[in-house]
């Protein structure tokens, strides 16, 4: 067993084994989910760091701010906006009608009676500060071992393959969250699973070629504290009357990212090394 195999062997186990206690314990449906999901979310990022450091390997978790970092704070905005257009063909558009009802209830009717646009703003200014901050924390735990020890034990792979490994690994990791808890696609449990692994391989490129561009770790958590926060947008615009089908985590979404990864594939062509572009 190679080194990256062994280390999603181990990964997978203890999540696995950490989200069983919780199951257990708190069931399908609990108040305690935020905080387990982040303890869930470092597991990963605790086994990158014990077997980095057992083996001697440097992880690159943080460098300088350069312009790679805006990339990744506001590309997830980029990609659920077009998710959304994307996904109209596809359900019925309800536009802000359950963030307004969910805004009344937090703040008040006067800040649910914002226009369209400034509450669009406000929502977007909210998803970058969440994803800049607590989000980001919350995510280097899994940026630390996907596109932090796991890019550097199959970098020799080449990019796409690496990111094909990657991304399903990534995937996979997600399966009890969305088998047992609807994680995602709350009304298709068993192909929710799926679904998440094509996401996940989906948007494995764009974060690896983030994370060697930007130069740290810290890069793609960026992103994907962002994304967490602004992709629910994506479906709360919609009835959502299939769960497969519209947001960044259905089809409408999927076409979005396999556009995205064609047109990556200018920068980085199926031979090459992203560091080395």
């Amino acid at each position: 067993m190679n080194k990256a195999d062994r280390a999603v062997l181990i990964t997978v186990v203890l999540s696995w084994l950490l989200f069983a206690v919780y199951y257990a314990w708190a069931g399908a449906r609990s108040h305690w989910f935020l905080a387990f999901s982040v303890v869930y979310m470092w597991v990963p990022g605790l086994v990158a760091l014990a077997l980095a450091r057992l083996e001697g390997l440097r992880l690159r978790i943080w460098t300088r701010p350069n312009r790679w970092w805006l990339a990744a704070w506001l590309l997830p905005l980029a990609f659920t906006l077009l998710a959304v257009v994307a996904s109209l063909p596809l359900d019925q558009y309800i536009g802000l009608e359950q963030v307004r009802k969910l805004v009344a209830a937090r703040s008040g009717e006067a800040a649910a009676a914002l226009p369209s646009w400034a509450l669009w703003t406000a929502l977007l200014m909210q998803a970058l500060i969440a994803g800049a901050s607590v989000n980001l924390l919350a995510a280097l735990g899994e940026e630390l071992m996907w596109r932090g020890y796991l890019w550097e034990r199959t970098r020799e792979l080449g990019f796409w393959p690496a990111s094909l490994y990657i991304g399903a690994v990534w995937g996979l990791w997600h399966a009890p969250l969305v088998y047992f808890l609807g994680y995602n696609y709350p009304n298709h449990h068993f192909l929710g699973v799926f679904m998440m692994v094509i996401f996940t391989v989906l948007l494995t490129p764009w974060m690896l070629f983030l994370r060697d561009r930007g130069g740290a770790v810290v890069v793609p958590a960026l992103f994907h504290g962002t994304l967490n926060a602004a992709a629910p947008l994506s479906l709360l615009v919609f009835a959502r009357k299939s769960d497969l089908l519209v947001g960044l985590v259905g089809v409408g979404g999927f076409v979005v990212l396999a556009l995205a990864n064609l047109y990556l594939r200018r920068w980085v062509p199926a031979e090459a090394d992203p560091g080395g572009a």
